[in-house]
């Protein structure tokens, strides 16, 4: 599993040779498809001339504190191994670093996620995934996946406080991981059984706060850039709004959406979807996991928010292997999030340069926005039916591979404790009848 995961980022690093060895700024990272956040940011914020977020007061980061540190790390390590070259070098070596970091964050979280899955062939997949080397290093956003997955095993043996301690350190990472607490909610409200969600929540908070406190006060201005800049930045170039904004209001004639406006819809839609899934969890036959309920709201932030980045498509990976583990449903999907990826550079080539091809890159972007928008739908609408027909994942891992649940993962489908002792019961009624 090291060795998939190791060889899977490997590919990430090859697939950014070209702006490695020519520059990571101008047309070259969108023609070759090799763009990174990585460099860019650190010559954009000053890391390159030795001015680091939290370290020095002009140097502001768009992220949330644990992203900003890492950041702040890997420069002062690639800063201390060459503060004197040219800017491309730098930022290579900088670049180097962080992989290093994604790399280790990667074969972790593939090594928690083979205890979670209902088959070890999942665990291979995931490892392997394809949108994992297309964008697993242009941000940082591999750690929050760590915690996620992580705080998803510990939910799974019972661990509800050290779950919170990961889900708070991956909300400290990125906003997204805190959305887990919802499936929490769900459950909590079905079995009317709140001990659990308490546990975590508090967990989650007092982890959050441990985190986020002293730097809000050792820096209120770098702390606070990251919720203004949220809060008043536009639409994403993978987000449906964006393509809105740049594409079809044109065409229609009709205005922009403004970033307020983008707002007020994304979260409307979102509060929405999220009832939505509250009322199919209260409904459905039998308790879905929380691998389920999970994949269904993050999903929909995803879909729905304005902000939307091709390499956002990490946070889905473990959680579709988790919830619907079908393994060609989730290629054909990772085909289509690396076509999705590759059009959005394309575009942005094509956009930026003024080729003639322009118009046909438009139209490929449009259509691969939608078509990742209608990929994401089309698992989240197989994991509803799932739940409402009371079919949990390792059902239909087992339908999949046409075998009975217990042939799909012989005692290794459910490591929590009510699965525990569901296997200690059937051994039982074998062993004694």
């Amino acid at each position: 599993m090291v060795g998939l995961a190791v060889w899977t980022m490997a590919v990430a690093w090859f697939l950014r040779l070209p702006c490695h060895q020519m520059k990571w700024s101008g047309n070259i990272p969108y023609q070759g498809a090799c763009y990174s956040d990585l460099p860019t940011l650190y010559k954009s914020t000053g890391m390159i001339d030795g001015s680091f977020p939290y370290l020095s007061p002009d140097a502001l980061l768009e992220y949330p504190v644990l992203q900003s540190l890492i950041a702040t790390l890997t420069g002062v390590i690639a800063w201390a191994i060459t503060p004197v070259t040219s800017v491309h070098v730098a930022q290579s070596i900088y670049f180097d670093v962080n992989v290093v970091t994604l790399v280790a964050a990667w074969v972790v979280t593939v090594l928690l996620l083979s205890r979670l899955v209902v088959a070890p062939r999942y665990a291979v997949v995931a490892a392997l995934a394809p949108a994992v080397a297309a964008t697993g290093v242009i941000n940082w956003d591999l750690w929050p996946v760590l915690t996620t997955v992580a705080a998803l095993l510990c939910f799974r043996r019972d661990r509800w406080i050290l779950g919170g301690v990961f889900l708070g350190l991956g909300t400290a990472l990125k906003l997204w991981p805190f959305l887990i607490l919802g499936a929490l909610i769900v459950l909590a409200l079905r079995r009317r059984e709140f001990g659990p969600l308490f546990r975590t929540a508090l967990a989650t908070a007092l982890t959050w706060l441990a985190v986020n406190v002293p730097f809000m006060l050792l820096d209120p201005t770098q702390w606070g850039y990251f919720w203004s800049f949220s809060s008043e930045r536009g639409a994403g170039f993978s987000s449906v709004y964006h393509v809105w904004n740049r594409v079809l209001a044109p065409a229609f004639g009709m205005g922009e959406l403004s970033p307020h406006t983008i707002n007020l819809i994304a979260y409307g839609v979102f509060a929405l979807c999220c009832v939505g899934v509250l009322v199919i969890g209260l409904l459905a036959p039998k308790a879905p996991t929380i691998e389920q309920l999970s994949l269904l709201i993050v999903a929909a932030f995803v879909v729905t928010n304005k902000v939307y980045s091709p390499q956002f498509v990490l946070w889905l990976v473990p959680l579709v292997i988790l919830a619907r583990p079908r393994i060609v449903e989730f290629l054909v999907w990772q085909v289509i999030e690396v076509f999705h990826w590759f059009a959005i550079f394309s575009w942005l080539y094509a956009n930026g340069a003024q080729t003639p091809t322009l118009g046909m890159w438009t139209t490929v972007y449009v259509g691969a926005v939608l078509l990742h928008v209608v990929a994401v739908v089309a698992i989240c609408g197989a994991t509803v039916g799932d739940i409402l027909r009371g079919r949990a994942p390792r059902d239909v891992a087992g339908e999949a591979a046409n075998l009975s649940p217990e042939q799909a993962s012989p005692g290794g489908l459910d490591s929590s404790a009510e699965g525990v002792r569901a296997r200690n019961r059937r051994q039982g009624e074998v062993t004694h009848g």
